[in-house]
C-alpha cells in the first residue's frame, strides 16, 4: 500500500469558524466586523450561519478570506412539543456547497426524529452539507440524535456554550455517534459566536483547520468532503499520513496523545511529562482486527484539545 495522505503537509492550512452569528440574527458583529475580527486572529474562513436566514456574503471574499454561506436552523421542544419537563432543542448548521445554486430551506416545525431526519434530507437535496450542533447544550441524548439520519458532521466542541453554560464539550456524544452509526462523521469545533453572552468573549475558542491546495469555495468544500481537516482548541496538527503499515501524526508539542477505536481502551496512548510530544506512530498490525476506525486526539499542557477526523480501516468500509 502506498502513502495515504490524511492531512498533507504540502497543502496550505486554513483556519475556519464553521458556526457564527452576526447582526443579521442575534450577534453583535456586522458581517464586515466579523471578517476583520477573525482575519486579525489568524482565520481565513468564516461560515456565516445566522439563525433561520440564508445570506451570501461573498462580497467579503478576498485573496486572504473566504465567506461560506449558510444558516442555522433551530427546532425547539418548548415551541414545537416538549417531551420532558426540561427544554430540549435540535440545531443544525447547513452550509451551501455552492451559494449561487443553494435553494431556500426552513427549519423543521415539529420536534420529532422523523421531522428532523426529513429536514436533513431536504438540506442535502438542496445542495448543503449539514453539521449537528452542540448536543450537550441541547440536552439531547443518544436516543434522539442517533436517529437524526445523515448529518455530515457533529460539533465535538462549541466555545460559546462552554463559556456561557459550561456545557460546550460534546466529546462523549461524538464518540457515541462514531460507535453506533458506523459511518464517517466529521469532527467539528466551532465558536457559535454572538459577542453578547454577558460572560466573556465567545470567539476564537474552537475551530477547524482545512488542508487544501488553495483558498477557494470548491477547494474547501472538497476538503470537508474528504475529511482533510482537524478540529482544535489549541494544538496544531502539521501533517498526518499512513505509510509502511503505520499511522503517523506530526503535531505541535502536546502532553498526551490518544488513538482510539470504537472500543473502550485506546490502541495508542502517548505521554510527555514536559509537554514535548510531537511525533506519533501507530503500527497498524497491532490494531485489533475488529477495529473499524482510528481516531486521533491530542491534549496539550494547558488542557487544550485537537481531534482528527476518524480514519476508517480498509477492512471495514464503514
Amino acid at each position: 500500500m502506498g502513502r495515504i495522505e490524511l492531512l498533507p503537509r504540502d497543502y496550505h492550512s486554513y483556519k475556519a469558524n464553521l458556526h457564527s452569528h452576526t447582526t443579521c440574527s442575534d450577534g453583535r458583529f456586522t458581517p464586515g466586523q466579523a471578517k476583520e475580527h477573525y482575519k486579525k486572529n489568524g482565520y481565513s474562513i468564516v461560515a456565516f450561519t445566522d439563525h433561520n436566514i440564508f445570506l451570501d456574503h461573498s462580497d467579503l471574499n478576498d485573496g486572504e478570506f473566504l465567506a461560506l454561506a449558510g444558516l442555522e436552523v433551530d427546532t425547539d421542544s418548548f415551541v414545537y412539543g416538549k417531551k420532558n419537563e426540561f427544554n430540549q432543542t435540535c440545531h443544525l448548521c447547513a452550509i451551501a456547497r455552492d451559494p449561487a445554486c443553494a435553494l431556500p430551506v426552513f427549519r423543521a416545525e415539529s420536534y420529532t426524529g422523523e421531522a428532523i431526519r426529513a429536514k436533513i434530507d431536504e438540506f442535502h437535496q438542496a445542495g448543503y452539507l449539514v453539521n449537528y450542533n452542540h448536543p450537550a447544550w441541547s440536552c439531547e441524548g443518544p436516543d434522539e440524535f442517533l436517529g437524526y439520519g445523515g448529518f455530515d458532521g457533529l460539533e465535538i466542541y462549541n466555545y460559546s456554550c462552554e463559556v456561557s453554560n459550561n456545557n460546550g464539550d460534546s466529546h462523549n456524544e461524538y464518540a457515541m455517534a462514531l460507535r453506533m452509526l458506523r459511518r464517517p462523521i466529521r469532527c467539528i469545533a466551532a465558536d457559535d459566536n454572538h459577542q453578547s453572552r454577558g460572560c466573556e468573549d465567545d470567539s476564537c475558542g474552537g475551530w477547524v483547520v482545512f488542508k487544501a491546495p488553495e483558498l477557494s469555495y470548491p477547494a474547501i468544500i472538497q476538503a470537508y468532503d474528504e475529511m482533510r481537516f482537524y478540529a482544535s482548541t489549541g494544538p496544531e496538527i502539521l501533517e498526518s499520513y499512513i505509510e509502511g503499515g503505520k499511522l503517523v501524526v506530526e503535531c505541535s508539542p502536546v502532553r498526551r496523545a490518544h488513538v482510539t477505536t470504537q472500543m473502550i481502551d485506546p490502541v495508542y496512548c502517548g505521554f510527555s511529562q514536559d509537554n514535548s510530544l510531537t511525533h506519533i506512530e501507530v503500527n497498524l498490525e497491532k490494531v485489533p482486527e475488529a477495529a473499524r476506525f482510528l481516531w486521533v486526539q491530542l491534549t496539550d499542557g494547558q488542557g487544550r484539545k485537537a481531534w482528527m477526523n476518524p480514519y476508517y480501516l480498509t477492512r471495514d468500509k464503514g
